[in-house]
């Protein structure tokens, strides 16, 4: 992939943001009660336990967490860097 075709891909937050919720949901995310079952919430881009009704972040739990870098700005981030 080139910065062209990246860009086209990947040229809003929304996009990115879109993708990276794909790829989480693939892998499956985990409450910290154990439980793996989930509600999403779009309004705050967010997973809802459904057991403990506790919310996990997009972020939450990987090296994003605690950053206040937009998504765009780490997906280009990563993109250069590869």
């Amino acid at each position: 992939m080139n910065i062209f075709s990246f860009t086209t891909h990947f040229g809003r937050e929304e996009d990115c943001r879109i993708h990276f919720k794909e790829q989480r949901d693939k892998i499956g995310v985990v409450c910290k009660c154990g439980h793996k079952e989930h509600f999403w919430i779009k309004s705050i881009w967010s997973y809802e336990c459904k057991k403990c009704r506790k919310r996990i972040s997009l972020k939450s739990g990987t090296i994003m967490q605690n950053s206040n870098l937009s998504f765009l700005i780490w997906y280009k981030t990563m993109f250069l860097m590869s």
